[in-house]
C-alpha cells in the first residue's frame, strides 16, 4: 500500500484537513483501497482534536473531522511514507533535517502538486472561518492535481 503522510505544524489545521480532503478524494476515485493517509505535525506537544475553524470547513462539504487528534512527526513515520508533502518550505526543511534521506519523497504540497512551483499553504490558526474555508478550498485545488500525478504511481 502506498503512504502519504501530510505534515504541518500543530496537525489541528493544514495537515489534519489535508487528510480527511485526500481520503474522501481517494475514495471519489475508488483509489482508497490503495493508499493509506495519515497526518502529523513538527510541533505537537500534546495531543489535541482539530480546532473548530477547521471542523466546520470540513463539515460544509459533508465530512468529518471530529475524531482528529494531533499527533508528533517522528521518524517511524517518515520511514514509512511513500511521500510526505509538507505545507509549507519550513515544514519541508524540519523533514530534511530528521531525515536527510528522505530528499527524493518530501515536497511541499504546492510543490508536488504543480511540478516544482515553489509555493507554501498558509496557516489559518487563529484566524475566523472565511480564512479556514479559503485554506480548505486552496488545499483541495491541490489535493486533486496530487491525485492526477500519483495515477501511474498506483
Amino acid at each position: 500500500m502506498f503512504n502519504v503522510l501530510f505534515v504541518c505544524t500543530g496537525n489541528t489545521c493544514r495537515s489534519s484537513m489535508a487528510e480527511v480532503l485526500f481520503k474522501e478524494i481517494l475514495k471519489r476515485d475508488k483509489l482508497d483501497d490503495k493508499v493509506k493517509v495519515s497526518s502529523t505535525g513538527t510541533s505537537v506537544y500534546t495531543s489535541l482534536p482539530a480546532s473548530d475553524n477547521a471542523i466546520e470547513a470540513i463539515r460544509e462539504l459533508g465530512f468529518d473531522l471530529t475524531s482528529h487528534r494531533s499527533q508528533k512527526l517522528n521518524i517511524d513515520m517518515l520511514k514509512e511514507a511513500d511521500l510526505i508533502l509538507a505545507m509549507t518550505r519550513v515544514h519541508k526543511a524540519h523533514v530534511l533535517e530528521m531525515m536527510p534521506d528522505a530528499k527524493n519523497k518530501v515536497f511541499t504540497l504546492v510543490e508536488y502538486a504543480t511540478n516544482g512551483r515553489e509555493g507554501d499553504i498558509s496557516d489559518p490558526y487563529g484566524y475566523d472561518l472565511a480564512t479556514y474555508k479559503r485554506c480548505r478550498d486552496e488545499i483541495k485545488k491541490y489535493l486533486e492535481m496530487v491525485i492526477n500525478h500519483l495515477g501511474s504511481r498506483l
